[in-house]
Parts: structure tokens; sequence; C-alpha cells
């Protein structure tokens, strides 16, 4: 039985709604040509006319299904009437699911890439042979895309209210994700570009404390997670994870991960439940949670709160290695103090550490993909190499990372993410 590729029956639209945005008269009459009698997946294509930026917008705003914004350009920079509608579309309307194309006779050149992934914008050009079969087969691309994008946020939409409404809707939504894993197989790259949304800024200071991380993914889609978040003005939680596996499907364990912290969160916020800032407990709660949906992954973390007034670290180590490296002054000590990885067993070991960690401390957390890269040496030798390179120089991850070689790699048989904290006098 055929399978479709971009979700159910009831998730593609009637009609696929193409906006044409051009000033020239002719070029809506030769798109309109093109595209006569096309379809995809049994829909046909709704052309929409727009004369103008601002024409455009006031379309865009009256029609919030409409798949496709065909943009002309004809010169090798932006008008400020096209940033304009670009911005609105992104920002103002929060049209994240239409797809955009700029079509001209520079195509890709037209875009800078600063642009493009800004505003998620894609070009082609009128120029060279095939233009009629490039047109088209752009248009199924974002298509495909645009149906998928309705899909993935649909299912964000219903599991962020079955966590509010904490109710057995959850586990609903949670299967209902699930059974949409395997067809998103076909588009892991916007999956990618939507997980990567998750992540923290990559430079995020609380009070006297400053985060920074990297991620380098072996796939489009991340097994490996991180976050920090202020959960109070004296604390700052913060946790890595690494997920059994690769893909998808490690990348969904990793969505509910962040909707479960961020849940405890809300919690403390909301109705004053201490459960986030006790690791051993949280790690115990989450650990039931993964054994009852019975997900056949299981994942490492380490998670700590940060007391900035009293100078300590309350963590869990639950399995994460290499071991995290504090440094305090001229000692560096790793945290190996660890017990199992979460979600593997029914009466886990689980251990709560507290350390002190100075007004001057670093602390650096990396994924045990750093073991796979470095090719020479022993365990040992691989963990002195990193102690070695933390310890030397300014508390900066570029110049980590940099000593690790990852900027000599293009492909990575193993995430590698990096999680660096730094304390500094106020």
């Amino acid at each position: 039985m055929a399978v479709n590729p971009i979700g159910n029956e009831e998730d593609i639209p009637p009609v696929w709604k193409v906006l044409i945005v051009d000033g020239d008269e002719g070029e809506h009459r030769r798109t309109k040509n093109e595209l006569e009698g096309f379809c995809f997946l049994d829909r046909q294509v709704q052309i929409m006319d727009a004369y103008s930026p601002e024409e455009a917008l006031k379309i865009l705003r009256k029609n919030a299904q409409i798949s496709v914004a065909l943009i002309g350009g004809d010169s090798g920079t932006f008008e400020n009437s096209e940033l304009g509608l670009l911005e609105s579309i992104r920002h103002e309307l929060r049209f994240g699911e239409l797809r955009i194309i700029i079509r001209s006779k520079t195509g890709d050149q037209l875009l800078h890439e600063e642009i493009a992934r800004e505003y998620d914008v894609v070009g082609i050009s009128d120029q060279g042979p095939s233009v009629f079969y490039r047109l088209r087969g752009e248009l199924v691309s974002a298509f495909r895309s645009y149906a998928n994008l309705l899909t993935i946020n649909e299912l964000q939409h219903n599991l962020e209210k079955k966590v509010r409404e904490r109710t057995q809707a959850l586990s609903e939504a949670n299967l209902k994700l699930r059974s949409y894993i395997s067809r998103l197989e076909s588009d892991q790259a916007a999956g990618g570009r939507m997980q990567q949304k998750l992540f923290p800024e990559s430079l995020k200071s609380y009070g006297d404390t400053t985060f920074s991380s990297r991620v380098y993914s072996s796939m489009y889609l991340s097994g490996d997670f991180l976050d920090y978040f202020e959960i109070d003005p004296q604390r700052v939680g913060f946790y890595m994870a690494d997920v059994s596996g690769h893909g998808i499907s490690s990348a969904f364990i990793t969505v509910l991960l962040k909707n479960f912290i961020d849940t405890q969160l809300e919690n403390y916020w909301n109705e004053g439940n201490h459960l986030v800032m006790k690791p051993l407990m949280l790690m115990h709660k989450l650990n039931s949670e993964l054994l009852r949906e019975n997900f056949g992954k299981y994942l490492t973390i380490f998670y700590g709160v940060l007391d900035q007034k009293e100078n300590t670290l309350r963590y869990s180590n639950c399995g994460q290695f290499p071991p995290p490296l504090l440094r305090d002054g001229e000692r560096t000590i790793p945290l190996s103090h660890s017990g199992t990885p979460v979600g593997m067993f029914q009466s886990p070991e689980f251990v709560e550490e507290v350390a002190e960690i100075g007004r001057q401390a670093s602390l650096l957390v990396i994924s045990d993909g750093i073991l796979e890269l470095l090719h020479n040496g022993s365990i040992r030798e691989k963990r002195d190499m990193i102690a070695g390179i933390f310890e030397q120089g300014e508390m900066n991850l570029d110049r980590i990372t940099d000593g690790l070689g990852m900027t000599k790699h293009f492909s990575f048989p193993d995430d590698v993410t990096f999680l660096l904290l730094n304390r500094s006098l106020a």
C-alpha cells in the first residue's frame, strides 16, 4: 500500500494557492501559462495576482492559507518595499509555513545568504534551459514543505495543549506525533530547521553567569540537546542530554525532553513546585515518563542548578561521558560521580551532588561524540587532551572547539555538543 510522503489527506490543502508578486503584467501571463494544468497530489494550483508588495500584503492579510509566494525581481538587490514584504510576512503576520520563491534573471545570486537565512526564502533563475521544469520542480518542493510544516505546527499545538491540561490526552498527542515520524523522513532538512528553533541562544547571560554552546550534528536532526534557563533571580538551570541512536526518532525524544523540563519550570513559576530545582527527584520523574511511554529510547543527561548567591552547583550526572570539567582558579576537577542513564531501568541508580563553584569558575560539558571524533589515543588520553585545552588560555568556546579541531571537519560520525558555563565577578 502506498504511503503519502507528507501526511494524511486532511493535512493537505484542497488547492495549492500561489501568489504571484510582480509589477510586470507580462510576467503574470507567462507564469500562468507555465502552470496551466499543473497539479500536485491531485490538487490544482490556484493563482492569485499582486502587482506590488503593498497589494501582496493586503491579499496575504485576507488569505492565510496561501501556500507559495512567487516574487519577481529585476535587480541584484532588494528594494526596501520587497524587504519590507519579507519582513511583514515572517515577523508581522508570522506566516512561517508560507514558502517564498524569488524568481529573477539573476536567480540565486539575487539572495544574500543573510537574507535567505533570515526570511527562509529560495531563489530560481529565469535564464538557461529547462526554466519551465525548474519552476515546477521548485513548486513541488515548496508544496511538500508547506504541507509538512502545517503538520508539524498542528502537532506542536496539540502537544502544548495536552501539557497544559495534564490529562491522558497528552499520551494521545504523543502517539499522534510518533505516527508522523516515518512520514517526515523524506524532509529531514525541514525537521532540522524546526529543531534548531528549540535550542537556546548560543550566548546567554544570567546575572554573573554566561552560557555558550555549539551543536555539531551528524545528521539534519540531532540526538543531542541542551538548554539553559533562569529559574528565579538567584538560580539558573541547565542541562545537556544525548539520546540513544540517531535521526528522527532520537530528535523526537529531545522535543519531549524540552517539553518535560519546560513544564516543570512553569510548575515552579505558577504553582511553587520546586521539582525543577531538585535534580535527583527530577531525573526519577523523567525516568518514569520515558519508561511509561515505552519509546525504546534512553538518554544520558547532566542536569545542574547553579545558585549564584550561595556559589553552589547542585547536579545529577546520569551517564554523561566524558565527565564535565569544573575549573575554579588553578584547580580543574572532573565531576565523575555518575548514575545510570535515564529511561533504561525501572530501578535506576541516580545520584545528586553539590559542588562549590566560585565567582570566577568555569564548567565545560561535552557529549561523547567528541571521543569518536578524536582518532588518536586511548579514552584516557583523549580526556587528558580535552582537560589540557580547557585548562589553558581564555575560557572561550571558540578557542576550545578550535583546539579540538572542530573547524577541520565537514561531517561528523556522531553528534558533538559543547556547553560552557563562565562565571565572572560583578
